[in-house]
């Protein structure tokens, strides 16, 4: 009896562990975006009635918000459910990174400016700590947004790795829980692949600044990252068709703009692949500027509009190629 009561108490410290904190800790982390995108949100749409000469009451906003129909469709409850799941993926990979790596992509930097330097010899950079935290932030934010533009893009193209992104285009709703919408080997995969990504650019920018990296943080957030979330990163996956100005569009990628990206209209297929920064798009001929009143469908297919079921999500074989979206 007793070991029954042990074998109860160590699970539940599990589920704690691995569901429950991480799942806890995402919500809480988005939190302080949503609430302000929600105001964003509540904004835009009312400037959108008043051109229209409408009035913005109770009703309107519990239509545009507070449907059950985005909220508890079947598309939102697998958003829901991946979220556990990939929590639980993910603190398990966590755990075994943390295990069997020396502790932290900035600690495990030094081996990359320590071999930069054995090649290149001694950095000659002197700058002032604050002016070096700087240069970090920003050079951060810019080369881990063109990683990330190819990262997307490679998932996209590649035809094994679409099959598994796949799971997260399949979305026919969008909601800010759709971005945790994958499947758990793609939420595996960016682990590691961000873990290496951000140890070589805490390595180089600690060889050329001549000290050891350090950015400057929001809530764990890149500053400049933190700023575009506020302008809109939780709309991205919504229904909240807001457009920046054009001028603005070239340099930021806007919540249309990204729900353009989740359109299965020929129009919109491979286009906006960037995450915070539209110059990729840009420069690489992906960029895709919607008109205002311009429709999009989510979903993989035009034709095909029906959401396959859990066990079909994480387990099943999605035969739709990239080019029959």
């Amino acid at each position: 009896m007793q070991y029954a009561a042990e074998l109860i108490f160590e699970l539940v410290r599990v589920i704690e562990l691995l569901v429950i904190y991480p799942v806890a800790e995402i919500l809480s982390n988005e939190s302080v975006f949503i609430a302000t995108n929600l105001l964003i949100a509540v904004v835009f749409l009312h400037y959108k009635k008043r051109k229209q000469s409408k009035r913005v009451n109770w009703k309107t906003l519990k239509g545009a918000f507070l449907s059950t129909r985005i909220w508890w469709s079947k598309s939102s409850r697998i958003d829901y459910l991946s979220l556990i799941i990939n929590s639980f993926c993910l603190a398990s990979a966590a755990l075994l990174i943390d295990r069997y790596l020396s502790g932290g992509a900035v600690k495990d930097s030094l081996f990359v400016s320590n071999w930069l330097e054995s090649i290149a010899g001694p950095s000659e950079s002197d700058l002032p700590a604050q002016t070096s935290v700087a240069v970090t932030t920003i050079i951060a934010f810019v080369v881990f947004d063109f990683f990330n533009y190819w990262y997307h893009r490679v998932l996209h193209q590649h035809p094994y790795l679409w099959r598994i992104h796949n799971r997260h285009h399949s979305a026919t709703n969008l909601t800010p829980f759709t971005n945790f919408r994958a499947h758990p080997l793609e939420a595996i995969l960016r682990l590691p692949v961000t873990y290496f990504a951000s140890m070589l650019i805490a390595g180089l920018c600690s060889y050329s600044l001549g000290q050891q990296a350090s950015e400057m943080l929001i809530l764990g957030t890149n500053l400049f990252t933190f700023g575009v979330l506020l302008l809109g990163g939780t709309l991205v996956h919504s229904h909240i068709f807001l457009r920046f100005p054009r001028w603005l569009s070239y340099l930021i990628v806007s919540p249309a703009m990204h729900q353009v990206h989740h359109s299965c209209k020929p129009a919109h297929r491979n286009k906006n692949y960037g995450s915070n920064l539209a110059i990729w798009d840009w420069m690489f001929g992906t960029l895709y500027l919607p008109d205002s009143e311009e429709s999009v469908l989510f979903g993989l297919s035009q034709s095909n509009r029906a959401q396959p079921s859990s066990r079909a999500f994480f387990f099943g074989k999605n035969t739709i190629k990239q080019e029959e979206r």
